[in-house]
């Protein structure tokens, strides 16, 4: 395996350096409105850092942990670090205020601890706000913005902290009041919540429904009725979209060959992954790598 270079999760260096912008330590932001509509990929990734963004112009429709959601004017789109992200349509005029931080930077407050936040996030990451929360999340940017792009003191590493802090109370009170969240506490919602954790925390090494049942403590049949109802597609689908969404990110961010990705995967022989991979994209891997 020496000499293989591996991108697949993006974290806050390597996405400033790509998109042209600042490098300070933990922390970018967009300067321009197209800055981040130009270093979006067209394939699955994971990120590493918190990402805090508010669509001004323009729409997409991205899938974040496996699941679609759209963005267009107005929609606030927080996703927590360690995410998988693939956008699957972008318009050219879009146009996105985007901070992307590490939480050890607002380490110290118990909001980075805060477990039933992450989790309404993760069921929810995309909002649409009001014409104020708006305001009040542009503001936000504005002032970050300055801030991260004033002359280089001894003080503006601290000052950045403290307005991400402000940035992540205001997003847990949006959180906390949005009325979509009154009912998330169902039987169905909470275990599909929890089938989408063990998805993305197990995917490249279990594709069997009968694992995921067992992990859950039900039965495969309860499990495969549960998930349809709850998303409309059946959770092999699910399996295997997360499977194909791992194999394109490798094969687009590293130099691995099919034989060490077929053991990344956990496939018992290349000729099964690529039959895997052309079966659920019409390509082969190879013709995946290089077509884009």
């Amino acid at each position: 395996m020496e000499g293989i270079t591996e991108i697949e999760n993006y974290d806050i260096s390597y996405v400033s350096k790509e998109i042209g912008l600042l490098d300070i330590e933990g922390i970018v932001v967009n300067k321009t409105d197209d800055s981040v509509r130009k270093g979006l990929t067209n394939y699955p990734h994971s990120v590493s850092g918190f990402i805090c963004a508010i669509c001004v112009e323009g729409s997409a429709e991205l899938k974040i942990n496996f699941q679609k959601r759209g963005l267009k004017p107005g929609t606030l789109m927080v996703v927590l670090p360690h995410s998988m992200m693939e956008p699957i349509t972008v318009s050219d005029d879009l146009h996105i205020d985007t901070i992307f931080f590490s939480l050890d930077l607002v380490s110290r407050d118990s909001l980075s601890n805060d477990f039933v936040l992450f989790q309404e996030i993760h069921q929810m990451p995309c909002l649409k706000l009001s014409d104020s929360h708006f305001d009040i999340f542009r503001k936000h940017h504005n002032n970050i913005s300055m801030h991260y792009y004033r002359e280089q003191s001894k003080s503006k590493l601290d000052i950045l902290k403290y307005l991400l802090l402000a940035l992540l109370t205001d997003i847990k009170d949006l959180y906390n009041d949005n009325p979509e969240q009154n009912n998330k506490h169902t039987r169905g919602k909470e275990l599909t919540l929890q089938f989408f954790d063990l998805l993305y925390k197990y995917h490249k090494e279990q594709r069997s429904v009968s694992f995921y049942a067992s992990e859950m403590h039900l039965t495969t049949k309860y499990l495969t009725t549960m998930i349809r109802k709850q998303t409309g597609k059946s959770i092999l689908s699910w399996i295997n979209e997360a499977v194909i969404a791992q194999a394109k990110s490798i094969l687009k961010t590293s130099n691995l060959s099919i034989t060490e990705i077929t053991d990344a995967l956990h496939f018992t022989e290349p000729s099964l992954f690529c039959r895997f991979f052309k079966k659920h994209t019409m390509m082969t891997p190879s013709e995946y790598r290089y077509k884009y």
